[in-house]
């Protein structure tokens, strides 16, 4: 007769869930992260195009699809692509990594046995603190994408002015930055940055944690009862990353508008005679956006990221627990 588990925390008790080496936790987690980044980039594009315009520029986010498809074509939605898709695989590479290896420090420190799980306020932490390594590797990367998706837009509305546009690509504003402001120029919001990334991935890892215990839960008076998450089939692991898409932004998106905000300064203010010393930080920023239509203007370009961050990152998690349990079962042969 199966096993029956009623609570959570007894079904953490019996997780078998197969344990990813180092190597392949970097090598599944970079995979990961290149399949979630190709579905969420075009929403990702008008994201942050909502959130760093004025508001006169996109009545909402149908018009910025619309205005970006016009202008731009279907290329505009992938403007910039190369850099961010780079630093997706190596976020997630690190994430996954991190997370996993933090988990191993907290069961020494607990004395947890290598088979149990652990419980969902130390999976918060595991995830918060993996997010803050990963703050460090995203935030160049996150800066070079933020200045590429927004640049086109300054010209939207009016007759076409190619010298506005003064990047060619990735390199280019790597370049630009290195020798007009240095190495502190590719960590431009890099403090907005760490606490989006802290808090996020900690509910990201969290929420996945939850919902799969949940799932398995839930199964125990069904006909086949699940022993833990890696029992779960394909339904329950989109449903599980889609879950935890919607509470990394939900929990994070705020911060993440003023990050946006921060990191395209230059761009939005080209041409105008406002010095980069003058321009405001995270307290001035918070001020202007909020003057920009109070605190709705914090989550303004919310539906489209939600609409994205599900998909996306099922396809993520889907993409890992899959590639970790084929090498469960080759290691087995």
């Amino acid at each position: 007769m199966e096993a029956e588990f009623h609570t959570v925390s007894e079904i953490a008790q019996h997780d078998s869930r197969p344990k990813a080496t180092g190597i392949e936790d970097l090598a599944f987690g970079s995979l990961a992260g290149m399949m979630g980044k190709c579905v969420e980039y075009p929403f990702d594009t008008v994201k942050v195009r909502l959130q760093t315009s004025e508001t006169q520029v996109f009545s909402g986010t149908l018009d910025c699809l619309k205005q970006t498809w016009q202008n731009e074509g279907f290329r505009g939605f992938y403007r910039g692509l190369t850099s961010p898709l780079v630093g997706a695989m190596a976020e997630n590479a690190i994430a996954f990594y991190a997370y996993n290896r933090i988990q191993g420090i907290i069961r020494t420190a607990t004395g947890t046995r290598l088979e149990d799980s652990l419980s969902l306020p130390q999976l918060f932490l595991s995830g918060g603190l993996s997010g803050t390594i990963c703050a460090f590797v995203i935030s160049p990367v996150e800066l070079v994408k933020c200045k590429l998706q927004v640049e086109n837009v300054q010209g939207y509305g009016g007759p076409a002015n190619p010298a506005a546009v003064k990047f060619k690509g990735p390199l280019s504003v790597v370049s630009h930055l290195l020798r007009t402001q240095g190495l502190a120029g590719l960590y431009k919001g890099i403090t907005p940055t760490v606490a989006r990334e802290t808090i996020g991935v900690g509910f990201w890892f969290g929420a996945y944690e939850l919902v799969c215990r949940q799932l398995v839960r839930a199964s125990q008076h069904s006909a086949k009862p699940l022993r833990s998450k890696a029992d779960l089939g394909p339904a329950g692991i989109i449903l599980a990353g889609g879950c935890a898409g919607i509470s990394y932004n939900l929990a994070s998106y705020p911060i993440d508008v003023v990050k946006s905000f921060i990191q395209t300064a230059d761009v939005r203010s080209a041409g105008s005679s406002l010095a980069a010393a003058e321009r405001p930080g995270i307290a001035g920023t918070i001020r202007i956006v909020y003057s920009r239509g109070g605190i709705p203007a914090f989550y303004r370009g919310l539906g489209i990221t939600l609409l994205r961050a599900f998909p996306a990152n099922a396809a993520m998690f889907m993409t890992y627990e899959y590639l970790s349990r084929l090498a469960a079962e080759l290691h087995k042969k």
